[in-house]
This record gives C-alpha cells, structure tokens and sequence, in this order.
C-alpha cells in the first residue's frame, strides 16, 4: 500500500464562507418588557439561561452598588440562606455566574434537563426575592477591599485605570473607578435600591438555549413574566459628554520590573457600518497571535511577552486598545513601534498572503462563536447589546471579512489610526519623555 506524503510546504487555500447557517432563534417579547430569544439546540441534556440587565455601573451615583447588586443575588433570599442556595444548586449540577460591565449585568445560570424544574425554581427565589443579608454584604465588602489593594499594586491596573480616566475624564461613568475607601461606605440600602431600579425588563433580554422542549421554556417564563420587573418609572440613562483630559499619562510605581502600556482612542458603536472592516484593520494590526505587532515588539524586538490589540465595544461608541507588558525602560521605544506599525497600515500596501491569512482566521473564528447552543447563546447576548438584535450585522462581517481590499483598509488606517488622537498611558518605575504623571 503506497503511503500516503503530505506536502506541508503548501497550505491549504483558504475557502470563503458565504454565509453561516445559524439555527433561527424564536424571538418574542414577555408581557412585562422582556424580550426573550429561544435557541433549542444541542444533542447534551444541558441548558443555559441568561438575564441580561441595563444595569452596569454606569447607571449607579454610589461606586460598587451595580457591581453588588449582582454578585450578592445569590447570598439570601427572604426563603432561602446562602448555604441552602448553594447546596441545592450544587445537588442539582447547576451553578451561576454573575457579571457586569460598565453598561450591563447578567446572570448567566447552567443546568441539566434531569433537574430543570427545581433548580429554575431556585433561580426564580435568587432572581425575584434577593435579601441581601448585611453579613454578607460585608463578607463582600472585606473581600472585595483586599482583592482592589492587590489589583492596584499591579502596573497593568494603574496603567488601564489612567488609560480611560484620561480618554473619558475622572468623573464620567466610562473612566471612573472604586477606590478601596468606597467599601467602607457602601450600604444594604444602596444596594438594594439600585436592584429596584434597573433589575428591571426595560431593554432587558432572557436568552434560553440548549437542549428543551416547549413545557420547560413556558415554566421558565411563567416565572420571569411578572410585574415586579415592570418600571415603575422611567430612568434618565443618557450618557454625559465625554472629555479627553491629556493624551499622555504616566504612573509611577516604584521599584516596578515592568512597565505597563495602554494605547487607544474612541471609535464608532459597533453598528456603524465602518465596524466590520474596522474588525479586519484591527486583527491585522494586534489581533491574532500572528499580527504585525506581535511579529514587531515579541518576535523581532524581544520587548514583550504578548502584545495584543482589540475593539471593546460599550453601548453608544467602542474603544479601540493596544495593550502590552514590557521591561523597564522599553516602554517609549514600544510605543514607538506601535505607532510604526500603524502608520505602515496607513501608506503600504497589504501583501495578498497576509490579508488571505487573516481572512482565514477571522472567518474561524467566526464560525466557532456559532457552534453549539451555548456559544450561539453567547452571541445573541452580544447581538442584543451592541446591535439591537440585527442579524444581518453577521452577514456584512462576513461579506467584509471575504470582499475587503488592500486599499480600503489603508483608508480606514488613515481615518480611525490617528496617531495624534491616541491616548498612551505608561505605569512602571520609568517615566518616558513628554509625559504627565
């Protein structure tokens, strides 16, 4: 039998995706405001359950009650402690998460079809009837308190706080952060007033996925379809003006090894139709472990570990980020072959190998956000957020990702790549020239 030789010289070529077959969501609207997305797929007895909030922490006028508003839903309820939740959540191989942003919260609940009933039932206590019991309000306080003073002895988090703080202003709700001091100060009633504001279904979202049928989804719902989720009265959420305060910030942390670098700017919201290519120009530039930056400052230079860049997209704009960790000292040398690499995306020309192989990854990457109901679930959450639930938001990405030209992205580089809109913010032990510490 002839053995079979693989040329690995030649790489496959890449085959464009037209399109990606996602299985239709049944999509409706709860009577009390809640919108609901049904995705029932799936071979596992598993499910997940996600309810989605306007309720991030820039919706709060005292720091920490978004963010335990959530975190503590699970820690009592007027029936339940926080030991019988756990231990029957645990008896029923269900478990939550809470998190939250700075323009949501959610809970994200997992359970198994063989103890769906009782366990949506704990879920329904968690979600309808939280205590928020004092005791655990200051288990979370003295936690929380030391795991901040932890964080801010890290030059990654005095960098990345300073970063936004300048973009947006100290005192906008995008670059205002706790101190340890506010967990002195935070109380039950604060909490629990935040909770009765914006847990509620205004421009709420319940995602259900997994493997159901019709009777477990309508007992769900039984129990989300109530008037206690109801507004009682419409909320002020309008988001003040922002004010870029200084373009170059510095930190000093003495005796730091490291120096911490954060270089970025505001880009549109993530339904603007610049977006799609946006996504191309940024994976190109830091966005996969192949990327120019990585090619530049970790393989060329030795200055770094990693460095990477990403869009982080917020309700009403996005922020386009480089990040990077590099050895006391190298950080203006960085940030210099940062801003290199973005004005080559503004005035050369893309090799064709190179933008083939990007499209390559992107459309993997893609197509794995689709696979499985729990992935999809994770996607539709995000498609609420940043896009109002517009499906065809995927078919332009695609089309993009397949149809982009050399040229129109040198044209996004000069447009969105402006190196003299960046904000760079430096926290190490070496302050670089031209900065404001």
């Amino acid at each position: 039998m002839e053995k079979l030789v693989v040329d690995r010289s030649n790489p496959p070529k890449r085959v464009p995706v037209s399109n990606v077959i996602i299985p239709k969501p049944e999509i409706f609207e709860l009577s009390n405001g809640f919108k609901v997305v049904v995705i029932n797929a799936g071979t596992q007895d598993l499910c997940k359950i996600e309810i989605i909030f306007r309720a991030g922490t820039r919706y709060q006028t005292q720091p920490l009650v978004a963010n335990a508003a959530i975190s503590l839903l699970s820690e009592g309820t007027s029936k339940r402690t926080s030991a019988q939740i756990a231990e029957e959540l645990d008896f029923y191989g269900s478990f939550l998460e809470p998190s939250f942003s700075r323009d949501f919260s959610s809970i994200s609940f997992y359970t198994i079809g063989k103890h769906f009933y009782p366990s949506v039932d704990v879920l329904s206590d968690i979600l309808l009837n939280p205590a928020y019991p004092q005791h655990e309000l200051e288990i979370f306080c003295r936690k929380g308190k030391q795991s901040l003073l932890v964080e801010l002895e890290k030059v990654s988090t005095l960098s990345r706080q300073r970063f936004f703080s300048a973009l947006f202003g100290s005192s906008h709700p995008y670059g205002s952060f706790a101190t340890p001091h506010d967990y002195d100060h935070l109380s039950r009633e604060a909490v629990k007033s935040f909770r009765q504001r914006f847990h509620t279904s205004q421009n709420g979202l319940v995602v259900i996925a997994g493997k159901l049928d019709s009777k477990q989804v309508n007992f769900l719902l039984r129990q989300i379809d109530v008037p206690s989720f109801k507004l009682k009265e419409k909320e002020i959420t309008d988001l003040p003006e922002y004010q870029t305060t200084t373009r170059r910030v510095f930190t000093y942390k003495k005796d730091a090894v490291q120096s911490s670098i954060r270089i970025g700017t505001i880009w549109p919201k993530r339904n603007h139709a610049d977006m799609p290519g946006l996504n191309v120009l940024n994976t190109l530039l830091g966005g996969y472990f192949g990327s120019r930056l990585m090619r530049n400052i970790r393989e060329e230079k030795g200055y770094t570990y990693g460095v990477t860049s990403y869009i982080l997209p917020f309700s009403e704009l996005s922020v386009f980020l480089v990040s990077t960790e590099v050895g006391a000292g190298l950080a203006e040398a960085t940030m210099n072959e940062v801003f290199h690499e973005m004005k080559r995306l503004q005035t050369e020309p893309l090799p064709t190998e190179e933008l083939e192989l990007v499209k390559g990854y992107m459309t993997g990457q893609l197509l794995r956000t689709f696979d499985g109901p729990l992935a999809i679930a994770e996607s539709m959450a995000s498609l609420h957020q940043y896009n109002n639930l517009d499906f065809g938001y995927i078919e332009k990405l695609i089309s993009t990702i397949n149809n982009i030209t050399s040229e129109q992205l040198n044209d996004l580089a000069c447009r969105y790549l402006n190196i003299d809109k960046m904000v760079v913010s430096i926290a190490g032990s070496d302050k670089p020239t031209g900065f404001e510490e």
